[in-house]
């Protein structure tokens, strides 16, 4: 990457091509002079070839020959399962993605996912490669400064073997990918976002919704000005089962509230099944959101949990929350299948027995409201206290 490549090696490269009907292959990094060599000597048909991996240097600007290892063969490209393109814009290489049709893994770091010509989207290129099984995507651009609400397509891209999606980017168009793309059978999905602007509640939902996984359990983790939610589909802790859906808004200090809103609103049919909801503070971000999350708004896209657990959170606070809300007229309605809740430790407090005992009484009030209503509660201290002397 950081030196030139001499002409002995593309000497050596060249032999090696001799017998191109061998090659199953191919990982190339270099810049953009090194490319230019590298395009000259792959201009003929690999009819094997499963894997290939480019990563270009920044500012190469590169563009894919329309001959790049397919020759005057069309067919060139139909044994190939695995793409990977680093540093590329997407209109230079549309035309090499869509005769990429038997693609079951795609990772791209590109600057867009739509094109001027709609023949040359992101989402054009994915209506050929219906046999996709993994997609990552990383984007480089920034958001638009007025960004514009996407128009439902007339025809959604339905890639029903896809199982696992990676995405990196703005929301805006992580907003303008979903609103045409449909993946029900997606089981592994990690969406974090590289800014604040949030995509539209409309497409995002009804992509996630398609989703035919059921999570069981919702952990919500607060670090920083950071909030991130992972779901899982059974009930286990969360170091000891990788999460099946994963989703990170980017900073979020100018509207905390409306994030967390959002969030509830976007996700909430698949909420609707979560049986056990966690909330994890680290640090100081039990400071920064105590104050800012709206719980009672939250709260009610859960009708199913019947375990909520705590770490690192005010239980004092949660306990005062809890039973305001429930003293609401409304209030009955609120977490109606909740059956027990966990507390975890403090971020500031102490390990003290003498100390835990006034956090439980805390909740005295909320359980014996619930309990009146015939709808007992049991509060418990988790494994995360332990005590002294």
């Amino acid at each position: 990457m950081d030196e030139k490549i001499t002409g002995s090696a593309f000497w050596r490269l060249r032999a090696a091509l001799k017998h191109p009907d061998r090659v199953r292959g191919i990982t190339f990094e270099g810049t953009r002079a090194g490319f230019d060599k590298f395009f000259k000597v792959t201009n003929c048909p690999f009819p094997v070839l499963e894997s290939l991996v480019l990563r270009f240097g920044f500012g190469c600007e590169p563009k894919l020959p329309d001959t790049f290892l397919k020759g005057p063969d069309v067919l060139g490209l139909r044994h190939l399962r695995s793409l990977k393109l680093y540093h590329v814009s997407l209109p230079s290489i549309s035309g090499f993605l869509a005769s990429a049709t038997a693609l079951t893994d795609l990772c791209l770091l590109i600057d867009t996912v739509s094109c001027p010509s709609p023949e040359t989207s992101l989402l054009a290129c994915l209506q050929g490669i219906l046999s996709l099984r993994s997609l990552d995507l990383s984007i480089s651009s920034s958001p638009p400064d007025s960004p514009s609400r996407p128009s439902t397509p007339e025809n959604i891209v339905t890639l029903s073997k896809l199982t696992r999606f990676r995405y990196y980017g703005c929301g805006v168009l992580l907003n303008t990918l979903v609103s045409g793309l449909s993946a029900p059978s997606l089981r592994d999905v990690d969406i974090l976002f590289a800014d604040t602007i949030w995509p539209s509640e409309v497409h995002l939902s009804r992509f996630i919704n398609e989703i035919e996984e059921h999570y069981h359990t919702a952990h919500l983790v607060f670090r920083g000005w950071i909030f991130r939610l992972s779901l899982l589909t059974h009930s286990e802790h969360i170091s000891h089962r990788k999460p099946r859906f994963t989703f990170g808004p980017g900073p979020s200090h100018s509207d905390s509230t409306e994030s967390i809103m959002k969030l509830g609103s976007t996700l909430s049919a698949k909420f609707s099944t979560v049986e056990e909801l966690r909330v994890s503070f680290h640090g100081m971000a039990v400071n920064v959101w105590e104050n800012v999350i709206p719980w009672r708004r939250f709260l009610q896209h859960f009708p199913n949990v019947k375990a909520l657990q705590t770490e690192g959170a005010n239980n004092y606070r949660i306990a005062s929350t809890l039973l305001q809300i429930y003293e609401n007229p409304d209030g009955l309605s609120l977490l109606p299948a909740l059956e027990q809740i966990e507390l975890g430790k403090y971020t500031f407090s102490t390990h003290e027995k003498s100390q835990c005992e006034p956090e439980l009484a805390a909740f005295e009030p909320f359980v014996s409201a619930r309990r009146q209503e015939g709808r007992p509660v049991k509060v418990f201290l988790g494994p995360y206290w332990s005590y002294r002397g």
